[in-house]
């Protein structure tokens, strides 16, 4: 029995993102090497954001070259332009080696955003096919909310039809 809401990871549509494209290290290897063996989902290499990720079920980020002072703005632009496309927003998991203290002090401003996103540490990319299958699955529930409201909002259009033929038929 399947619950998972998708049957088959290659429906599964993901974009890979290196932030500093320019630079290629031991660490971004090793993220590109770990991405390679999710062969189970399609992933695309973007050249910049301002290529269509909102296709995708889940946007992967090669952030560690950031400075740490000033992740939390450039983490702020992203969400931005990833809300700036107006569809569900894709969630992201982001490769960057930032601090406890950073994460902590993002923590009252992620939880008040309406994005899921997962901030992973180069020394963890063990973990990647669990988090890329949470927040595959996070996306998949938002879709799943989408549709129900699509419908909600159609049958809620039909009953105010049908109360303004009921009222018209009351008043003839």
């Amino acid at each position: 029995m399947n619950t998972s809401g998708f049957s088959n990871l290659k429906h599964i549509e993901a974009r890979y993102w290196n932030s500093e494209n320019r630079i290629v290290d031991a660490e971004v290897m090793l993220l590109e090497k770990q991405l390679d063996r999710l062969g189970e989902i399609n992933l695309e290499t973007l050249k910049n954001l301002d290529d269509d990720f909102n296709k995708c079920d889940l946007l992967i980020i090669a952030a560690q070259k950031v400075p740490e002072e000033n992740f939390e703005k450039w983490l702020d632009k992203l969400s931005l332009r990833i809300a700036a496309s107006g569809k569900i927003w894709v969630p992201a998991l982001i490769l960057a080696d930032v601090s406890f203290e950073t994460l902590n002090d993002m923590l009252q401003k992620a939880a008040n955003q309406n994005w899921y996103f997962d901030i992973l540490s180069p020394a963890h990319l063990e973990s990647l096919p669990i988090r890329v299958s949470n927040l595959v699955r996070i996306h998949e529930h938002l879709k799943e909310l989408h549709r129900y409201e699509n419908v909600l909002s159609g049958l809620e259009d039909k009953v105010e039809c049908l109360q303004n033929e009921i009222s018209t038929l009351k008043n003839d």
